[in-house]
């Protein structure tokens, strides 16, 4: 056994192609992300999210620090693995591109690059401390240690810019239902106001 279970835990859940329940948030412990793990690197890892009606719903991202419990083969997981397997064709939004490399060097450089390549909206948690913040935006330059990103309210609204050190993400989401919807909003924001 190596000195991070989360890890093995993951890497085999991703050989297995196995729908797995990660839980981050310690203050809302019936709260988590479900899907199939696209990716472990030594720090974090990627997870092709699931909705609870069995779609594909973009990428997670987080830091395997911060997991508190992987669930497999439970009752909800054999739920939504029923609900995929029982659709005459998949439904969903895989991440387009994604290459989804088992062993990155890190999966959130790796999106990172990916978001600001094809201009895709973010869904960043930055943590502080006992603190968390988590905001919208589009990556406008990455460097090895910052990135700086244009902010967008929820309703795609532009809202500043911001410059974030990369250890300071504790999370990332991508191509889910609230990104694209953020999206849509930014791209088609005049029309909502005429």
């Amino acid at each position: 056994m190596s000195d991070n279970l989360f890890r093995e835990v993951l890497m085999e859940a991703h050989r297995e192609k196995r729908l797995v329940c990660v839980f981050r948030d310690p203050s809302d412990l019936r709260r988590f992300a479900v899907g199939y793990v696209a990716g472990v690197s030594e720090s974090d890892y990627s997870l092709q999210q699931v909705d609870p009606d069995g779609n594909l719903d973009g990428l997670d991202i987080g830091a395997i620090d911060d997991v508190i419990e992987i669930r497999s083969e439970s009752r909800y997981a054999r739920q939504i693995c029923l609900l995929m397997e029982n659709r005459d064709e998949p439904k969903g939004r895989a991440t387009p591109g994604w290459t989804g490399k088992p062993n990155p060097e890190s999966c959130l450089d790796e999106v990172m690059r990916q978001a600001l390549k094809e201009k895709l909206v973010v869904n960043l948690l930055i943590a502080t401390g006992d603190d968390e913040l988590r905001f919208y935006g589009i990556v406008r330059e990455l460097t090895g240690t910052h990135t700086k990103i244009d902010v967008l309210t929820d309703d795609g609204e532009p809202d500043g810019t911001s410059v974030i050190r990369l250890d300071d993400i504790a999370g990332l989401q991508v191509n889910t239902r609230d990104e694209l919807k953020v999206a849509l909003f930014n791209r088609h924001r005049m029309h909502l106001y005429l």
